[in-house]
């Protein structure tokens, strides 16, 4: 089961001439013949009716009416770091797609409340080239039924019809196993996944 890997040499790869990069936004080789294919969208690993069977339903876009405190309570329960909810409802509303997926009144667990927001993903994109999955996070409660993995194939499925080839993000190492099986590679192609990060000096002095 899983995410269904692509043959070498599917339909759509250009061979014998050099690879620029400007048609795709893409720049290693790997990268380059993966995109130039007809993408078919990923094989999900679980069908929406399993998760309804659990008493959850997968929900996509945007919710003005989404409780920000209570998806800030959700990240605290994995060890996420709380976000200001100003900035945090902007992040939402800068998202490409967002998928929430919600507890109905007849949820399996005893301590889950009818409407709670038991997972949570999101995506941000270019709408073209490029695509980046963040805040893969599930309520240990709902751990290990699948619903990590369902919402990362959803994300990628919704992306792959877009036209969008190009899909990254940040595993932690204890979850590389999980993307793996979702068709994540790490390096793909030789690459080296790099990132900046400025930390705001700390007021009263010193570095």
């Amino acid at each position: 089961e899983g995410v269904e890997e692509e043959e070498e040499g599917g339909e759509g790869e250009r061979t014998g001439e050099e690879y620029c990069g400007e048609e795709d936004g893409v720049s290693s080789g790997a990268d380059a013949a993966r995109a130039l294919r007809t993408l078919a969208p990923p094989t999900l690993s679980r069908p929406d009716a399993y998760f309804a069977g659990l008493g959850t339903d997968f929900l996509f876009g945007q919710r003005p009416d989404a409780d920000i405190d209570a998806l800030n309570a959700l990240f605290a329960t994995v060890g996420f770091p709380q976000r200001d909810p100003t900035r945090l409802r902007c992040a939402l509303a800068h998202s490409h797609h967002i998928v929430w997926v919600v507890a109905r009144e007849d949820n399996r667990s005893r301590t889950t409340r009818p409407g709670q927001c038991v997972g949570f993903a999101r995506a941000t994109s270019d709408t073209v080239f490029n695509a980046t999955i963040w805040d893969v996070v599930v309520s240990p409660t709902w751990q290990r039924c699948g619903i990590g993995r369902g919402m990362v194939e959803r994300l990628v499925q919704r992306l792959v019809l877009e036209g969008i080839a190009n899909v990254s993000l940040y595993a932690e190492p204890a979850f590389v196993g999980l993307y793996r099986d979702c068709g994540f590679q790490g390096d793909p192609g030789g690459t080296t996944g790099m990132a900046f990060r400025y930390q705001a000096p700390r007021q009263g002095g010193g570095r």
